[in-house]
């Protein structure tokens, strides 16, 4: 029964793996989406947003269509 865990897991991270290899070119939007949340980017604050600044964020992805993009590739498969 161990060999047939160990042997999924192995067979799950491999196919993991391929998977992210095969999605690692990203557009310009997923590059920004990332950048902007990646905290530990260079020059990103160390202190925590507060509600207004989320919020601020949000009514610019919302303008400038990030939002409706990420919104298209992530949860309904587009491209």
């Amino acid at each position: 029964m161990k060999t047939l865990i160990i042997a999924v897991t192995l067979a799950v991270s491999a196919t993991t793996g391929i998977a992210y290899a095969a999605g690692a070119t990203a557009t310009g939007v997923e590059n920004a989406a990332a950048t902007h949340l990646d905290q530990t980017a260079p020059g990103a604050s160390a202190q925590p947003r507060t509600r207004a600044q989320v919020r601020a964020e949000l009514v610019q992805a919302e303008k400038s269509g990030q939002l409706a993009n990420l919104n298209r590739m992530f949860y309904q498969g587009g491209n």
